[in-house]
Order: C-alpha cells, then sequence, then structure tokens
C-alpha cells in the first residue's frame, strides 16, 4: 500500500527536509479523511491508519535521509546513538521484550526486526510468512512479541529466537493496533471490519466485537488500570473502552483521537492526530484534562519515570509529558520524522524510529 508522489513534487521539494516533511503530514491528513475508499483499494493506495491512530502508513517517495546521527552527543550534550535500518522499509511502532532487546516494526515489507544492545546494537531482521506490513507491536503475556500484521488479515507473534507464528481471524481484515489484555489474551483492532477482536491464547481461538459507531475505523490500543481495553476510533472523533466480556462504550471528547497509552498515573493519555494537544481521561470518572504541547503530537507511549513519551513527527523531536501535563521537548533530530517510541525498563534510555533517517535512535527522555 504505497501512496506514490510525483518525480517532480519530490525534487521540487528535496532541499529542504523540512518542507518535505511538512508535505507529507498534509498527505497523511488528507489520506486519513479519505480512510475508507483507501481501505478498499490498500493494494494501490497509502495505509495510514490514523482512527486512533496509529500512523500506519506506506510511502514509496524515496525519501533522502539526509542527515545521519552517529554516536556520541548532539550539541546540547544530550547523549545520543542512531542505528541504521535497512532501507525503504518504513520502520513504524518499536517496543522492549522481556529479553532486554527492542523489537520493532517494518511497515513497508514483511519484516520485524531486533536491536540487540548487547551487540552493539546489532539489527536482525526476521521475515513473516505471507505478505504482511506489520502496524503495532507489543509484549506478550508468553515471553513472545506479538504484532499486527496490517493487511494480512492476520496477527503474529515473534519468539525471541525470531521465530513467527501467524494467526489468521478473517480474509479481509486491517489489524492494527495491538495489546495484551488484563485478561492476559491478545486484543487488536481490525479497521476493515470496524472491530476489535479477542485472541484466546489457550484455546487459539477468536471472537469478534464491532463497534456501535459504523466505519469508526479503531486504530490504537492499550490495556487500562481499570482492566479494560481502550481504544481510539479518529475517523469519528471517538475513544471507546471495551470490557473482556467485549463489551465496546464510546466517548466523546478528544478531537480526531489518534494514539493512547495508560499512563503511571492510572489514567488514559489520548493525541489528538490534528491537534497540538494531548487528553488525559480517567478511566474511573471520564473528566478529561487538554494540554497543549509544542507540535502535533504521534504515538505516545508511557515513560521512564511518571511521565510519558510521544513523537513529533512534523517536528523532527520527541517529547516527554509528566502525568501532571508539564511538556519537556526534545533537541531536534534533522530528517528524522519520528514516529514510534518506547522506554527501556528500569533505565532512563528512549528509543525511537526515524522513518525520514531509517535509523533507530536511542537517547535520554526529555526533562
Amino acid at each position: 500500500m504505497k501512496l506514490h508522489i510525483s518525480e517532480k513534487l519530490y525534487t521540487d521539494h528535496l532541499h529542504d527536509i523540512h518542507t518535505e516533511n511538512q508535505l507529507f503530514e498534509a498527505f497523511l491528513r488528507i489520506v486519513n479523511r479519505a480512510s475508507l475508499f483507501l481501505t478498499r483499494f490498500r493494494n494501490k493506495a497509502a495505509t495510514l491508519v490514523f482512527a486512533g491512530r496509529q500512523l500506519h502508513f506506506q510511502l514509496s517517495c524515496g525519501l533522502a535521509a539526509l542527515f545521519f546521527l552517529a554516536g556520541g552527543a548532539t550539541a546540547q550534550g544530550t547523549p545520543v546513538k542512531s542505528f541504521p535500518i535497512r532501507g525503504g522499509t518504513q520502520p513504524f511502532a518499536i517496543t522492549m521484550g522481556e529479553d532486554g532487546n527492542f523489537w520493532f516494526t517494518l511497515s513497508n515489507s514483511n519484516e520485524v526486526a531486533r536491536l540487540t544492545p548487547a551487540l552493539q546494537g546489532r539489527i536482525d531482521y526476521f521475515t513473516t510468512p505471507t505478505l504482511s506490513e506489520p502496524a503495532f507491536i507489543t509484549p506478550g503475556p508468553d515471553g513472545n512479541i506479538w504484532f499486527a500484521e496490517g493487511s494480512a488479515s492476520r496477527i503474529a507473534s515473534v519468539t525471541p529466537d525470531g521465530i513467527i507464528t501467524e494467526y489468521q481471524f478473517s480474509f479481509f481484515g486491517v489489524s492494527v493496533g495491538i495489546t495484551t489484555g488484563s485478561d492476559g489474551n491478545i486484543w487488536f483492532t481490525d479497521q476493515t471490519d470496524h472491530a476489535v477482536w479477542r485472541f484466546d491464547l489457550s484455546r487459539r481461538r477468536f471472537t469478534e466485537f464491532r463497534t456501535p459507531t459504523p466505519n469508526s475505523f479503531p486504530g490504537d490500543i492499550t490495556t487500562g488500570s481499570d482492566g479494560n481495553m481502550w481504544f481510539t476510533e479518529q475517523a469519528v472523533d471517538k475513544f471507546a473502552r471495551v470490557t473482556p466480556n467485549g463489551l465496546i462504550t464510546e466517548f466523546s471528547g478528544v478531537t480526531a483521537p489518534g494514539s493512547i497509552a495508560a499512563g503511571p498515573d492510572g489514567n488514559l493519555w489520548v493525541t489528538s492526530a490534528f491537534t497540538s494537544e494531548i487528553a488525559r481521561v480517567n478511566p474511573t470518572t471520564l473528566a478529561i484534562t487538554t494540554f497543549p504541547t509544542p507540535s502535533t503530537p504521534t504515538i505516545i507511549r508511557p515513560g521512564n519515570a511518571n511521565n510519558l513519551l510521544f513523537t513529533e513527527f512534523s517536528a523532527n523531536k520527541i517529547a516527554s509529558i509528566t502525568i501532571d501535563g508539564v511538556v519537556a521537548e526534545s533537541q531536534e533530530f534533522p530528517g528524522s520524522a519520528p514516529v514510534g517510541i518506547t522506554a527501556a525498563v528500569a533505565s532512563k534510555r528512549v528509543l525511537f524510529l526515524g522513518v525520514g533517517t531509517n535509523r533507530v535512535y536511542e537517547t535520554v527522555a526529555p526533562h
């Protein structure tokens, strides 16, 4: 699923990476509004899955990596390492495994990758059995890593050694967000059928729960402190709760909900796809408090302490937000176009993916 940009349009903007990023962001917004059309023609179009938005995108415009950060430190003194990723694969989402390694998806390929810090950041690639275009990724309760396989109508697990097993849930599904539920099962969103699915690990059985609102295009999903799963429905300006038994309740009050994460304070934190703000949602009272951000937030995940981390794709930066809503932004990582981000457990390290430069960056959380 690719969005082809004409050679003239590309070369006109190649001289300025900021202009390129702004152009890319504009296309993301346009494609999002036409998400139903793009899903039906996903073999020729882009899958930019905002509906909650997991910003899962496929872009074949030959985006140039004009600036690479090697090991060392930035001009501001923040330690930074970066590791090159196989070109053209478009990294998307990243998480940390139980073994201390980092796993990430490559959305323009049939691969997931493993970065091993103990081996100086060596990256190994593992190919899925089918054409998959992997999306979000999460640690599973079984010691494996689980990921949604985009257009393959499947989800998959990968062992610490790289053995991939796929599980087909439908014939036309587009799995996007994925999380380990409070019940020990795998929960994921399906944009084609506008549904959330539960995969029972013990019985290897799928159960589908459709959203009350049609064409909701559910995206990112997380497990809340209340034992329920929460997901975004950006296409209809809603976010929703699904109980372990599959009862779905939808809520409004957040503009174009994009990515969602459970915070260390027990609240849910939701990015807005088109507005520079993040909402804090109390899962019990449903009270919503919004906090401004320097730029439009992309993907949000739990941080290293009493904070959360998020990427700012258009600004080439990452940022942190405390549970009180105080935002700290990083220096710019030129041309990086950050997407997925994760905190290293029991460490101050932060790893994020730069789709603009095809690199994994390792740094510390902004503060």
